[in-house]
């Protein structure tokens, strides 16, 4: 049994304004990448999660102020594989646009 192609879906990112935000971000990337999927997700989960630590530590050393991190909600999706898609397409434009603006992490 073939499964159709999926069409492709947009995704936006917040802008990115300096290390407060972009760690924040990168915090519900993270969130959004554990929960049931983590299995499926696990490498690209650490990657972010180890990404996101150092934002956090840049800003520490940089005397931003820092956010506490909330904990994410896994959400219950009766299609998994389209989450998965639709999250890893997230991260993907996320870090697109995180290179692209990465002179942002001189400022807090």
């Amino acid at each position: 049994m073939l499964l159709p192609v999926a069409p492709q879906i947009e995704v936006s990112s917040p802008s990115i304004e300096g290390v407060n935000s972009i760690s924040r971000d990168l915090g519900l990337l993270v969130n959004e990448l554990q929960g049931r999927f983590l299995e499926q997700l696990s490498q690209i989960h650490a990657d972010v999660s180890s990404l996101d630590g150092r934002v956090r530590s840049l800003a520490l050393t940089m005397h931003c102020p820092v956010q506490a991190r909330t904990g994410g909600e896994a959400g219950d999706n009766i299609f998994p594989d389209s989450q998965v898609y639709l999250s890893l397409r997230k991260v993907q434009h996320y870090l697109e646009n995180f290179l692209l603006n990465k002179d942002k992490l001189k400022v807090c």
